[in-house]
């Protein structure tokens, strides 16, 4: 029993473009090809398996932007609670990890004024970042129902070819 290897471009079909699925035949039709069933299966998955990656990331997009939320929600509280124990450190993450422009922070908080600054500042930030995280959250759900439609394509062309084989078979019986 000879296997054959046909590849077909899924860049009409497969979410990221451009790459090739590989479908392998077990040459009981003679190696002459491959059904359109097994081509829909095969495009199928590798779509899942594509949005099912593409998700992944969305999801650690996620987590890394509500670490950024909690940590900048914290630096409100204490500032608000005049409770802040290391200005200089705190700025510093909110410059260089929240991109905060450093001019629209104060160098100190020693003051009611400059507290109350420290804080619009951020969150205006953490206002940005909850709409980023919706976006991230709407992006992910799209993803997900995606990955459902191409399961369930695939699912449902096996349950197709399961009963027309069951067909076939008590045809010859």
């Amino acid at each position: 029993m000879a296997i054959t290897i046909e590849t077909i471009s899924a860049n009409r079909y497969a979410p990221q473009g451009s790459e090739a699925v590989n479908l392998y035949s077990n040459g009981l039709d003679g190696g002459s090809g491959l059904t359109l069933a097994q081509i829909v299966i095969a495009v199928s998955l590798r779509s899942a398996a594509a949005y099912e990656a593409q998700g992944v990331i969305k999801m650690n997009m996620m987590s890394d932007g509500s670490g950024m939320l909690d940590k900048a929600s914290k630096y409100m509280e204490e500032l608000s609670d005049e409770t802040m124990d290391d200005w200089t450190t705190a700025r510093r993450y909110l410059v260089d990890v929240l991109h905060i422009d450093a001019e629209d922070l104060p160098e100190t908080v020693d003051t009611y004024k400059r507290r109350i600054q420290a804080v619009d500042t951020i969150k205006a930030k953490v206002d940005a970042l909850t709409q980023q995280q919706q976006s991230y959250m709407i992006d992910l759900q799209t993803l997900v129902n995606r990955r459902d439609v191409a399961y369930a394509t695939s699912s449902n062309m096996v349950r197709t070819l399961g009963t027309s084989m069951s067909s076939d078979a008590a045809n010859f019986i």
